[in-house]
């Protein structure tokens, strides 16, 4: 009888509850978070970024940049989107061809973890930047301060058009803007459509191991 009474006023409760739309709203947010929860288990996130400096020693400031984004299908990993923007690292020059040669050179080889900013604060890097790690030369030197920038100012905008070159703005072409003191440097436009491919999935202000994202430097 007691089990028989229990069970009738949990229906009754039901039933009030069904009839209620803050109950309705409150049972969809319930399976959207069940649908969107990852599987038990799951042994890593379901995508990987890959950004990859490629090195033009013939013209360094005509490298390129190539941004790719990877899914997990099947147990595998698939590019499932690609994009690719002129860019450019070091000065001009047989020295801006030297990895070792601080503030001049362009960046050594090899894997780096980054942390990407929509609104980077710095003394000259303002706006969209990605902040890279840092990393010693093949003679030891260490290389620091490293982003992927542009030129422009705080939020993202360019300053006015004035009498010589500016790194609050980009000139290009009437100046070389490719150019940097180490850092790898595109367009604002490229770097905007960067950082929209990369927070489709991925977070600024996160600095996410290598494994979820990488920027690789070759030659």
């Amino acid at each position: 009888m007691g089990n028989h009474l229990w069970v009738q006023e949990g229906a009754t409760r039901v039933s009030r509850c069904l009839r209620s739309p803050s109950c309705w709203r409150t049972l969809g947010l319930l399976l959207a978070s069940l649908m969107l929860a990852p599987p038990a288990g799951s042994a890593s996130p379901p995508w990987r970024a890959s950004i990859t400096f490629d090195k033009n020693s013939a013209s360094p400031s005509s490298s390129r940049l190539i941004g790719r984004l990877s899914q997990r299908q099947a147990g595998k990993w698939k590019v499932v989107q690609t994009r690719s923007w002129r860019s450019g690292s070091g000065m001009l020059g047989t020295t801006g061809r030297n990895s070792c040669a601080k503030n001049k050179g362009w960046l050594p080889n090899g894997p780096y973890a980054v942390r990407q900013h929509n609104d980077y604060g710095g003394n000259l890097i303002k706006g969209r930047a990605f902040q890279i790690d840092n990393k010693r030369c093949p003679n030891g030197t260490n290389r620091v301060d490293l982003f992927i920038h542009t030129e422009q100012g705080a939020r993202n905008r360019q300053c006015p058009n004035r009498r010589g070159d500016q790194v609050c703005r980009w000139e290009a072409p009437a100046y070389n803007d490719y150019k940097s003191a180490g850092c790898i440097k595109l367009s604002p436009s490229h770097l905007a459509e960067l950082v929209r491919l990369y927070q489709r999935h991925f977070s600024d202000g996160v600095r996410y191991s290598t494994a979820s994202v990488v920027l690789r430097v070759v030659s």
